[in-house]
């Protein structure tokens, strides 16, 4: 299903084919593969070595006794380089050094592979040794765990340098029998170790794709979660989200027997700033308010929320009487001084807003709404007296009002006294 992309094919070609992606996620995979080989290489050391032991037997009990000696003495350091490689890969902070020690062991062990034929002579038991090519080939491409260019270069460049001591400082190599050995199990190897790659490859590049889908899935999910409990023109919470805090600021403040406090925001006589004004700006103002509005619900489990319409509510948990009556009051007093003109708001100029404000220490675990209904007869009482002020409502007590010294003069109306904010 990849490949009918064309942007995978784009992708996965070039990655495939030569065995190199796109710089980052080339990057990001060759970090990907020295983990996994390194974590492998841990585990295929030790049959490594259980191999070379029974190749380094095998050999040696078939082999004429003139090249036992000098045979033994070469390819001992065979075992020795493995040896070293696998203590290397158990100190897991070397692990990112892997393709380092990894492919200069891998290009010795062939150098010293393909050496060995050429300094014990071409009789008929001493090809015996060409075996050992075979085997570090083999070990090399296909149990290292080298990438395909790391591990063709360890098993050319060992293989040159074997034949060139050979020569040199040996007694050379029979060509016929090292092409046979050397260059067919080399070609052969490489097919395997490219395929190999490519799968790996592959492999890789299905797992990028399946998890940064998940993380688009996951991320797409809680954006839709976050917009499902946002009011989309305000950005803050909307009614669904305040109903689910309140019920659970509720039932925390009921287990903990602390007092929880809101306050209900009307913005006064908003009808005739829409009509006048246009609800386009009518959404802006609503906006400014919001943004102020978010000032005062700072602390942990503050929330401000529309309610709807020019309505909003502030819950404010572990808050009681005194400091709801101060949070109410500058509130006011900064909707005032935002000074957003509304000349058709019956006693100012500019925006103003009526508040009803409640506290309650929760004795029942279903009532939540109690503190609501409280808050509403509270911003009842502060409309019917004049708007632009704050009315203190707490069940089954009097309502306090307080309003702004310009507003009309209080009457006793059995709400109790009002002064001034």
């Amino acid at each position: 299903m990849l490949d009918q992309d064309p942007r995978s094919r784009r992708v996965v070609s070039p990655g495939l084919r030569w065995l190199r992606f796109p710089h980052r996620l080339e990057l990001s995979y060759r970090r990907y593969q020295c983990q996994q080989a390194v974590s492998a290489f841990r585990i295929n050391a030790f049959y490594i070595l259980l191999l070379y032991i029974l190749l380094i037997s095998g050999i040696y009990s078939m082999a004429s006794d003139p090249i036992r000696g000098p045979w033994l003495a070469w390819y001992i350091w065979v075992g020795i380089i493995v040896l070293i490689a696998g203590c290397l890969a158990q100190i897991r902070a070397l692990d990112r050094y892997f393709p380092v020690y990894a492919g200069i062991g891998s290009f010795l062990a062939v150098a010293v592979s393909v050496a060995i034929p050429g300094f014990i002579g071409h009789q008929p038991s001493g090809q015996l040794a060409q075996t050992s090519v075979i085997y570090a080939l083999v070990i090399v491409y296909a149990m290292v765990g080298l990438r395909f260019p790391v591990a063709m270069l360890a098993g050319w460049g060992g293989g040159l340098l074997g034949l060139l001591v050979a020569e040199t400082l040996g007694q050379g190599v029979d060509w016929l029998v090292m092409n046979r050995t050397y260059t067919g199990i080399s070609l052969l190897s490489m097919f395997l170790c490219y395929t190999t790659e490519v799968r790996d490859r592959m492999l890789f590049f299905n797992q990028r794709q399946v998890i940064t889908q998940q993380r688009r899935t996951q991320a797409m999910a809680e954006r839709l979660h976050r917009l499902s409990r946002q009011d989309s023109l305000t950005g803050l919470a909307n009614r669904r989200l305040f109903d689910e805090e309140l019920e659970r600021e509720w039932r925390r403040c009921l287990r903990n027997q602390e007092p929880l406090a809101l306050m209900l925001v009307d913005v006064d006589c908003f009808k005739d700033y829409n009509d006048h004004y246009g609800h386009l700006q009518g959404d802006r103002c609503l906006q400014a308010l919001a943004a102020e509005f978010k000032r005062y619900a700072r602390r942990g489990g503050d929330l401000v929320a529309r309610f709807g319409g020019e309505e909003f509510v502030l819950l404010y948990p572990r808050t009681g009487e005194q400091e709801a009556r101060v949070l109410a009051s500058r509130l006011c007093a900064a909707i005032r001084a935002l000074g957003l003109p509304h000349h058709w708001n019956q006693h100012r100029d500019v925006v103003t807003v009526s508040v009803g404000v409640a506290t309650l220490t929760p004795r029942s675990p279903g009532q939540p709404l109690e503190l609501l209904e409280a808050a509403d007869q509270a911003l009842y009482s502060a409309k019917q007296r004049g708007r632009d002020c704050w009315s203190f409502f707490q069940p089954k007590q009097p309502v306090r009002l307080v309003r702004d010294e310009t507003g009309p003069p209080d009457k006793d109306s059995g709400l109790g006294k009002s002064s001034s904010d």
